[in-house]
């Protein structure tokens, strides 16, 4: 079984050796002795010297190490009580592995460095490792034996010439943190190439990289394996015709491989993207511009979408105080047998009164259109203002935005659909999406670059509020909390109606010269609806306030709000606080401290039920530094959620880290502890981890 691992920090601290030639001087107490005559059949000018020739590769340093390294890791889950009978559910993994290696490390240029330089590091060991999992039914045993292999090897190819490249390969061995749920390690394979053609008017790039990821626990959970390659090919140019024009192309072709966590279905997609810009700039100080872009994305396999857009944007800067901006563009995409073709203008003004207010109005019309499904025109503003300015208490900043849209909806005997839809988690809050009557079939969540899909049940759970639908994170899946991800769906229209919109939001603060900062946030949206009487339409409205404070001093800041949402959908109440705090600081040592805290008071609509939930977070960090030869690191993070209908959670967090260096020799100490306790279940792993190295200088470039 062959078995391999690299590091993302290789060939630090390497020096070298320069051993220039040598040359007889004349000591300076000395005249220098006259020339000799030269005959006058012989040229006068001296012969050139002859230059010895340099070796093939000169090496600038060599090191050699020696290494040693332990790990052991357990973990164990554990489900309550089902039914009378049945016992508890538990499963129980453990792991260990020794490691002992020998390890090379140089640099230096091949000839000449004006022709090409090199780095390399490169790793070989042997491994001996021991699995066992404990659950019920049989149990597993394994032991696996075998070597390691860690590299990381780039050239510089004439890295003054008119052409340039690099060439590189490497595995990168590295762990991802997870709150509450054990680290995953990370194994990475790159290698590829860049040549880049260095010209002033047509700079130019080939770029080529392969890359294979492996995120695995090292108690090997089904749950935690995943795999995933790709292959991408990008080529740039930019023709810098003049100073006030220029053309770019960019191309890229990126073929992508997913085996996802916990399940063995594959997700395979082949990409080509092409993006044409061309920029032209013009007026006073060339501040005004016309900028066209053309985009063409082809995709095929399983989550492709495809989208051809072009688009045109004028702007003129009348005065250094006003601007004006005009766009046109057309806009086509499919998403999963989805298809929409939209054509979009815009136009706006923006004033801007000093360093004081600035004041923008935007106006926009827009018709989509498809074949299978519902037809929408739409046309709206957007007024908006900022204010900012000092006083003699401090600065008092606001914002006040105004918002109109008016939706006539045709062919709606059909589905409306939407593409890539931006939803945000917040715990404990549910994500509930924009439409009405989602066909959770059609759901499609990915994260924010489309490069991983979530699961149902899996990530996240899909709860029907009344006729709106909302997603709920799982704690245990790939989702983080606060993270951003990407819907995709359609939705039933049944019959056709025209909804107007108007909504304000609005923003006040005054910053003290003392630190405090006392704030006021408002939202109000309003919807009109003309609809059909035997299929209501509900409106959404929301009515949203939140005031508050921070306080904010060189060593610790603290902050308070109460929040008052009476949204049509799940209408709340809330208390926020946190506050953070250097507690101790010296000159080796550091002490910090943080916490949140958040109470929310849920009234219940739409078949919801009235709880309540309390939000906790308590973490901290201490460091210590010794010169250069100890270092002590110890962060911790606890989560305790109490909430009236899903029961109390808690969630533990702790790492540390132990450094310490004399000479050549490296000792490092890790260690890792993590709980999950929901209602439902419990997770909790404790990891460790030794480290130790000693080098060896061979060749090191010696101080003057």
């Amino acid at each position: 079984m062959k078995l391999r691992r690299a590091t993302a920090t290789l060939g630090v601290g390497l020096v070298g050796l320069l051993v220039p030639a040598s040359a007889a001087q004349t000591p300076a107490s000395q005249p220098a002795p006259p020339p000799e005559p030269v005959p006058a059949s012989q040229p006068t000018t001296a012969p050139a010297p002859v230059k010895p020739l340099k070796s093939l590769l000169d090496f600038s340093a060599l090191w050699l190490d020696l290494g040693a390294e332990a790990a052991y890791d357990e973990r164990s889950v554990t489900y309550p009580r089902r039914g009378a009978r049945k016992p508890p559910d538990r499963q129980f993994n453990r792991a260990t592995r020794f490691e002992e290696t020998v390890g090379l490390r140089t640099s230096g240029a091949v000839v000449d460095p004006k022709y090409a330089t090199f780095d390399l590091s490169a790793l070989w060991g042997l491994a001996q490792e021991r699995y066992s999992e404990h659950r019920p039914g049989r149990d597993q045993h394994d032991s696996p034996n075998g070597d390691v292999l860690q590299y990381d090897l780039s050239f510089n190819l004439l890295p003054r010439g008119k052409v340039s490249g690099t060439v590189f390969a490497s595995q990168v061995d590295s762990r991802v943190p997870r709150a509450f749920l054990p680290s995953l390690d990370q194994t990475t394979e790159r290698y590829g190439a860049s040549v880049f053609v260095n010209d002033v008017t047509l700079p130019m790039r080939f770029d080529f990289e392969h890359r294979w990821d492996e995120l695995t626990s090292r108690t090997r959970a089904l749950s935690d394996a995943e795999r995933r390659g790709e292959d991408r090919f990008r080529y740039e140019a930019t023709w810098q015709s003049s100073p006030a024009h220029a053309l770019r192309l960019e191309y890229e072709y990126t073929d992508q491989r997913e085996q996802y966590s916990g399940t063995d279905r594959r997700f395979d997609t082949t990409r080509n993207y092409l993006v044409l810009t061309d920029t032209l700039r013009f007026g006073a100080d060339r501040k005004s511009s016309l900028e066209t872009v053309a985009r063409l994305q082809d995709e095929s396999g399983d989550i492709a979408r495809d989208r051809a857009e072009i688009l045109s944007r004028l702007r003129l800067q009348h005065t250094t105080a006003l601007a004006s901006n005009f766009a046109l563009q057309y806009y086509q995409q499919s998403f999963q047998k989805l298809e929409t073709r939209t054509w979009r203008g815009e136009a706006g003004l923006t004033h801007q009164l000093g360093q004081t207010l600035t004041t923008t109005l935007q106006m926009y019309g827009l018709t989509q259109q498809d074949e299978d499904n519902a037809d929408f025109r739409e046309w709206g503003g957007l007024l908006t203002a900022a204010f900012a300015r000092d006083n003699a208490l401090g600065r008092l900043a606001a914002n006040l935005s105004y918002n109109h849209a008016s939706l006539d909806t045709r062919n709606g005997e059909q589905n409306g659909i939407v593409i890539g839809e931006s939803v945000t988690f917040r715990d404990p809050l549910p994500a509930y999406l924009a439409h009405l009557n989602i066909n959770w079939l059609s759901l499609v969540v990915t994260d924010a670059n489309r490069a991983r899909i979530y699961l149902p049940g899996r990530d996240y759970l899909v709860v029907p509020v009344g006729r709106y639908t909302s997603l709920v994170r799982v704690r245990t899946g790939r989702i983080a909390d606060r993270q951003t991800v990407l819907v995709s769906y359609t939705y039933r229209v049944r019959n056709d109606y025209d909804l107007v919109r108007e909504r304000v939001d609005f923003r006040v603060q005054q910053e003290f010269k003392g630190g405090l900062t006392p704030y006021y946030a408002g939202s109000l949206q309003c919807e009109d609806v003309d609809r059909d009487r035997l299929y209501p339409y509900p409106e959404r409205r929301v009515n949203r306030h939140r005031v508050g404070f921070t306080f904010r001093q060189p060593r610790w800041s603290a902050g308070a709000e109460y929040e008052y949402n009476d949204d049509s959908i799940d209408p709340y109440q809330a208390v926020h606080a946190n506050a953070d705090a250097v507690l101790w600081q010296r000159a080796a040592t550091q002490l910090d401290a943080r916490a949140t805290a958040s109470k929310f008071w849920f009234e219940g609509t739409h078949g919801l039920s009235e709880h309540d939930t309390l939000l906790v977070d308590v973490g901290g960090a201490f460091r210590y530094f010794l010169a250069d030869r100890l270092e002590a690191n110890l962060a911790t993070l606890y989560r305790y959620e109490d909430d009236s209908e899903n029961g109390i959670t808690h969630g533990v967090d702790l790492t540390g880290t132990l450094a310490w260096q004399i000479g050549y020799f490296s000792l490092r100490l890790e260690a890792e502890y993590d709980l999950l306790d929901l209602s439902d279940s419990r997770e909790n792993g404790f990891s460790f981890w030794i480290k130790l190295r000693r080098e060896i200088p061979v060749l090191a470039r010696r101080t003057p």
